[in-house]
């Protein structure tokens, strides 16, 4: 700002530069006015921001000063877009001309976008404000839990020039969900060894065969003979009473997370977001026929503060990590399984292996993962003509495309493909629509 107004007042001067203009006098007064004028706010606002960052610093090494923060609901919120709320509380001032942001700062060194604190909190019966807070929007976009370790904030002055930090202490811990796609019917039945090993609270109706009908038997109570059907047809039914089975039917979801590549990485990272994205929707298609859903585990499922010992499947798909240590052959219980889902990082010869154990009747699911990350080249005619969004694995289509991990998978996946062809039920797809 200062280098335009240099350079206006010298093209003033080499236009209007006359000893005995009056109007050049008063432009040259204007020029320096408003320059010392500014140098004087930029200073006056780094003093104020300087001093009132001191003062705010040495209230919370006193402990004068206490922050809240909330992220989503408090303790979960889908992955992507997050809403979050910072407030601060005590008798700390604002910089003159300037303002105070703050940010959470995560584990793994992660740190949230910057949050103005812009909203005076009233206090009661009190002229002075009680603090100052502000909301906005940060972007989480991996699948997993977030441990907040401190609130980081910023006293800066009108451009910008100086942001003083200050730090205090806070910790909470989110899970952020996978990203809920389009809803889906898949049709799927419960193993029938199922049907009758688990006690439910609340038995379920039975219906009786024949549309709740059946012949005429010795022994049978007469009280329930259908005369209308005798009268008809002239053959003796009976009513079947409702009755009600204590037992459920309980569907097994097998989830794999093994993983044939070691590395971990942004690649792998990315890879596990999506994929916790399609299981959420397969769970989820499986729960619209009716049945409990469970779902086995192939790893230790870590515990949240604050959410309690029970925990749902959708956290269980939420906090999962790729592991190498127990394989699909080993997890799979074939006489359980009712529905089993695997990704392209497992290898063929594995795949095999489960095919082989697994009824004919158990659909099974295989993720390709080598279409996860969008390529450099996947346009559409929409994004000719407008500016396509902007989504945060963009800059990993470039390395995707010529990284051997792609490459492993992509023949992978063709002996995937060439495997699944001598089985009904199976299916290697990119995505949950499930066509074959």
């Amino acid at each position: 700002m200062l280098l335009v107004l240099s350079i206006a007042n010298q093209w003033l001067k080499s236009e209007y530069a006359q000893d005995d203009s009056n109007l050049w006098l008063v432009m040259s007064l204007f020029s320096k006015f408003m320059f010392f004028a500014l140098v004087g706010l930029m200073a006056l606002s780094l003093f104020t921001a300087l001093l009132t960052w001191a003062y705010f610093f040495n209230l919370c090494r006193n402990k004068r000063i206490t922050v809240q923060a909330k992220l989503g609901d408090g303790q979960q919120a889908e992955a992507g877009k997050v809403s979050l709320t910072i407030e601060l509380f005590g008798n700390f001032l604002r910089p003159l001309l300037g303002t105070i942001n703050a940010s959470l700062v995560f584990a793994e060194k992660k740190i949230s976008d910057r949050v103005l604190l812009d909203t005076a909190i009233s206090r009661p019966r009190h002229w002075w404000r009680a603090g100052i807070k502000g909301k906005g929007q940060t972007l989480l976009h991996d699948r997993g839990i977030y441990d907040v370790q401190y609130v980081l904030v910023l006293f800066s002055d009108m451009l910008g020039l100086l942001s003083l930090p200050a730090r205090l202490p806070f910790t909470q811990q989110l899970f952020t969900l996978p990203v809920s796609q389009p809803p889906t019917n898949i049709k799927a039945q419960p193993n029938a060894t199922e049907e009758q090993t688990h006690r439910i609270e609340i038995p379920k109706r039975v219906d009786g065969e024949y549309v709740n009908y059946k012949e005429f038997e010795m022994g049978d109570n007469i009280q329930r003979i259908v005369w209308k059907i005798y009268a008809k047809s002239g053959q003796l039914v009976v009513r079947i009473p409702e009755t009600k089975d204590p037992y459920a039917s309980h569907l097994y979801f097998y989830v794999s997370f093994f993983s044939s590549h070691q590395k971990e990485g942004a690649f792998e990272t990315e890879l596990l977001n999506v994929y916790k994205d399609r299981v959420r929707n397969l769970f989820e298609a499986l729960q619209r026929n009716g049945y409990n859903v469970r779902l086995p585990h192939d790893q230790e499922v870590p515990k949240l503060a604050g959410l309690g010992e029970k925990k749902s499947e959708l956290f269980q798909i939420t906090v999962a990590q790729w592991q190498s240590q127990i394989p699909p052959s080993a997890f799979v219980k074939s006489s359980n399984a009712a529905f089993v889902c695997l990704t392209s990082l497992v290898a063929s010869t594995e795949i095999e292996t489960i095919l082989k154990n697994l009824p004919t009747s158990v659909p099974v699911v295989v993720v390709k993962l080598s279409e996860a990350i969008p390529s450099l080249f996947q346009l559409s005619v929409k994004d000719v003509f407008f500016k396509p969004e902007t989504k945060p694995a963009d800059h990993l289509r470039q390395p995707w495309l010529l990284s051997s991990l792609r490459r492993d998978l992509i023949k992978n996946e063709n002996e995937i493909a060439t495997l699944l062809k001598t089985r009904d039920n199976s299916w290697l797809t990119p995505s949950i629509a499930l066509d074959k």
